[in-house]
């Protein structure tokens, strides 16, 4: 029997809506090979729909804020563990991987694996970093400009011409043609995310996407490229299709053994059409949205995470992934019961009777609050 099934992992990042959280992709792959293991669902949000989807985590724990601080995460993650065991954690939410990197000690003391970068290397791969981190990588990257108000904002579109890509901190991105639609979109992001936010020129071509895993040693154990057949008013994916471009593979490889970088990673390139050259747009720290996605032809990146953490880089290798293929997103119903989301909403648990249930409907619960250790 493979002990693989009798795993605990976590996984956070649930939510399935119009801007999809890798969550609920992570789990669906793990099941794929592993049905068995027991997915406990750390959230943010009662309205994260992934907590609600047929196969989905076992059960769900309300998590603090990553604002809330270390402190505030510990001693919650403390009571978690008393209840539901794991032993694996894969984040996957930018803002909350800035927290967990500097708790990788806090970790091994409770017994808990995670596959994430140093701080330093984390920082190198930040939006405002790029720049630097293209010149090490031999690789192109859009001028970026980082700014701290609307006036710094206004200061530098008048050096950088428009239109131009205004990017938070840790998500969303707004392009923009005029001084006015700038300020709107420094202000909101500054509000949203914090300083700083990013001014970049824009580029004019076809969008790209690569997932992959980092060894630490300068290594990947697999890379998936996809090129944007579809994208959302917001940037996003709705539909991709595996490509596979030896320059696009060597651009990845150079980033990936440049950092060192251990863990997951997506790295977000444009093709300059004029110049017919790729272009760096940004490196996220961890698995996309369309995770799930390779798995379905034999690429599974979630399990060679779950390997390299447990047996190793070589159990891990991935096998290559053919051109050719595509996934289209499109949306799906999940239902619930409102005792479950009043549960959540007040910081309490509930356990869903998953992989056997039909229906997500088939859920129990413990109805004792958790307010003052969770906070959303």
């Amino acid at each position: 029997m493979d002990p693989m099934n009798d795993l605990r992992i976590a996984v956070s990042g649930l939510h399935r809506g119009e801007n999809p959280q890798p969550g609920s992709g992570i789990i669906r792959s793990i099941r794929r090979q592993y049905p068995r293991a027991h997915i406990v669902g750390l959230i943010y949000d009662a309205m994260e729909s992934g907590i609600y989807e047929d196969n989905g985590p076992d059960v769900v724990y309300p998590m603090p804020y990553p604002t809330s601080g270390a402190e505030a995460f510990l001693q919650r993650l403390d009571a978690v563990l008393a209840k539901s065991p794991f032993d694996i954690f894969i984040p996957t939410l930018d803002a909350e991987i800035e927290l967990l990197v500097h708790l990788e000690n806090e970790f091994t003391k409770r017994g808990l694996q995670t596959c994430l970068p140093d701080q330093y290397t984390l920082g190198r791969r930040a939006k405002s970093k790029l720049p630097a981190l293209a010149r090490t990588s031999e690789v192109i990257t859009p001028e970026t400009v980082s700014v701290h108000s609307v006036a710094g904002a206004a200061w530098a579109a008048r050096k950088l011409g428009y239109p131009l890509m205004v990017k938070g901190q840790y998500y969303d991105a707004k392009r923009v043609s005029t001084e006015m639609e700038l300020a709107a979109a420094v202000s909101k992001l500054l509000a949203d995310w914090g300083a700083p936010a990013m001014l970049q020129r824009c580029i004019q071509g076809p969008e790209f996407n690569a997932l992959g895993i980092g060894d630490g040693r300068g290594e990947m154990l697999g890379l998936c490229c996809i090129r944007k057949t579809i994208v959302s008013d917001k940037g996003k994916g709705l539909g991709g299709m595996t490509i596979s471009d030896k320059r696009l593979t060597e651009m990845c490889a150079r980033i990936i053994s440049d950092l060192r970088w251990r863990g997951p990673f997506e790295i977000e390139v444009m093709l300059d059409e004029r110049r017919n050259h790729y272009v760096l747009i940004e490196i996220n720290p961890r698995f996309p949205a369309w995770v799930d996605f390779p798995s379905m032809f034999g690429a599974n990146f979630p399990v060679a995470l779950v390997k390299m953490m447990t047996e190793g880089p070589r159990a891990a290798l991935l096998p290559e992934c053919p051109a050719g293929h595509f996934y289209l997103r499109h949306q799906v119903e999940v239902h619930g019961h409102i005792d479950q989301l009043a549960a959540l909403s007040m910081s309490a648990d509930f356990q869903a009777q998953f992989p056997n249930s039909p229906c997500s409907a088939n859920l129990t619960f413990d109805l004792q609050s958790n307010a003052s250790t969770a906070a959303p």
